[in-house]
């Protein structure tokens, strides 16, 4: 059994890899498993399980979104562009019986019918929160990459580039997310649309 980040909900398997649906077909597993020329590839000792890099926080702002539940933090300083974690979850067909609405599902290959849901088990990632309500701008993005530990593509997060986002020339794009801060992502239209 892999060891648990502190403070990962004791009702909740931690995965420190994609789980593969058995519901994918024999395409999509290919799909899956075939790194794309260009694709972004992540070396193993890019992903120690757990990262080092986040802690996960009750959060207790009543002010904030996400009161009484938790979110992700810098346990350093991470610079502009630089790879955080993979968001680890089931990997499952986009369409089919077993699909179940999620909040903690996101797309990983549209085309190929492919998604990532982290509700019933997944990593520290499922713990980052939408920006809205909490600070001007996001700091993250989700990107797809290759990952030679899972041996397959999966979906990551990162830190935002410099000159990237909204206000591309603001202070908190330039500086990267300081320790203490909170990872924060656009969730999209598509999941605000939804609610």
């Amino acid at each position: 059994m892999p060891a648990q980040p502190k403070n990962w909900p004791q009702h909740l398997p931690y995965h420190p890899l994609p789980i593969r649906s058995k519901g994918l077909t024999p395409r999509q597993v290919e799909t899956l498993t075939q790194k794309r020329p260009g694709e972004p590839f992540l070396a193993a000792d890019q992903t120690p399980v757990p990262s080092p890099l986040v802690k996960i926080t009750s959060i207790d702002d009543p002010s904030h979104p996400a009161c009484g539940q938790h979110g992700l933090f810098a346990t350093r300083h991470l610079k502009p562009g630089s790879f955080i974690l993979l968001y680890v979850g089931t990997v499952h067909a986009s369409s089919g019986p077993d699909v179940e609405e999620s909040d903690y599902d996101l797309w990983l290959d549209r085309d190929a019918g492919l998604a990532i849901d982290a509700a019933k088990g997944g990593n520290e990632a499922r713990f980052i929160n939408d920006y809205r309500g909490v600070a001007e701008r996001p700091n993250a993005e989700f990107r797809e990459v290759w990952s030679q530990r899972a041996g397959q593509r999966c979906m990551a997060v990162f830190v935002l580039p410099v000159g990237s986002g909204p206000n591309a020339k603001s202070a908190p794009t330039r500086r990267g997310i300081a320790k203490g801060q909170e990872i924060l992502v656009s969730y999209g239209k598509g999941f605000w649309g939804h609610r």
